[in-house]
């Protein structure tokens, strides 16, 4: 780290913003993998959020932005940087059928809210274990409902600058968005839009969903949910077909519930894991031809040039 820890926590403390550094990427994320972290913050506002990742990216402070660590699979080794932890900086404001939401928002408790107050369009929030903000960036959904499909506008750090970025701009499309492409742009805020139904419709759709996904994926393993994804092919399927389910590397396992999902299931590390998804990858190149591209935010891997360099 080329900025002293007591230098940038002395600055923390003027932002008003708590630190721990006996932190690791294993109680942080879904996964429960991952090496120690030199440096965790938790700003609580997205002002101090913004004035935090400025000071670090001026001061070329590696940083990674973490929510509820459901989409992250960070490396064995020691984290030499700061992990901004956004869930502190929680909130919603409802206006009719239009939310204000702070980034680090859970989106279960989200769609609580949207429950009482009879707004559809958003029940499928109440599957994910995800912050709000964190589904934006990869543009999360299930069963025909998407973050593209309520999002009117973003509240962001671009560029050094605090600003409001429209849907458009934002380009949502199947796992992904412009966050993913540029990491230096992070969400602060969202502006989402929903539909009016009653409490007892949203309800039945959120009861419907939650029974649906518990019947087929493994909800109770450690994971990261679906690992890899594809823009018109369903990959699950196709692991399912190569005979990849119970396939083990160390403790990470295939599930035998969902082939789409990795666990760890005896003590698995953050190697593990890595190295089979990569097989997994690896397989369905060499059985179908399928470019299989990771959902899960890698955190201390290098690029592996056998894909980074192959095109459909």
């Amino acid at each position: 780290m080329t900025t002293d820890i007591r230098t940038i926590q002395k600055k923390m403390r003027a932002l008003g913003v708590k630190t721990d550094e006996n932190k690791s990427f294993a109680q942080l994320t879904t996964f429960g993998v991952g090496g120690r972290i030199a440096l965790t913050v938790y700003p609580d506002t997205p002002s101090k959020c913004a004035k935090t990742l400025k000071y670090l990216r001026k001061n070329a402070v590696k940083t990674v932005t973490v929510g509820r660590g459901s989409n992250i699979l960070a490396s064995d080794d020691d984290f030499d940087g700061v992990a901004v932890v956004t869930t502190a900086m929680n909130g919603v404001k409802i206006r009719g059928k239009r939310a204000e939401v702070l980034a680090g928002t859970s989106t279960k408790y989200l769609a609580r809210l949207l429950c009482q107050r009879g707004l559809c369009k958003g029940e499928f929030l109440a599957c994910l274990p995800a912050t709000v903000g964190g589904a934006v960036v990869t543009n999360a959904g299930c069963f025909g409902q998407d973050m593209a499909g309520i999002l009117k506008s973003v509240k962001a750090l671009k560029d050094g600058r605090v600003v409001r970025i429209g849907a458009d701009e934002c380009k949502l499309g199947k796992r992904t968005s412009v966050f993913c492409d540029r990491p230096d742009w992070t969400v602060l805020s969202l502006s989402l839009q929903f539909e009016q139904s009653t409490p007892q419709r949203v309800a039945d759709t959120v009861g419907y969903m939650q029974r649906q996904k518990a019947s087929r994926q493994p909800l109770n393993g450690r994971s990261a949910g679906c690992v890899l994804y594809h823009e018109s092919v369903a990959v699950s399927r196709l692991i399912d077909e190569a005979g990849l389910k119970g396939f083990r590397i160390g403790g990470a396992e295939v599930s035998h519930k969902h082939a789409g999902f990795v666990l760890n299931v005896d003590k698995a590390t953050a190697l593990d894991i890595y190295l089979l998804i990569q097989h997994i990858r690896k397989t369905l190149w060499e059985r179908f031809g399928l470019f299989a591209k990771t959902e899960v935010r890698l955190v201390g891997f290098g690029n592996d040039d056998f894909f980074t360099e192959r095109k459909e």
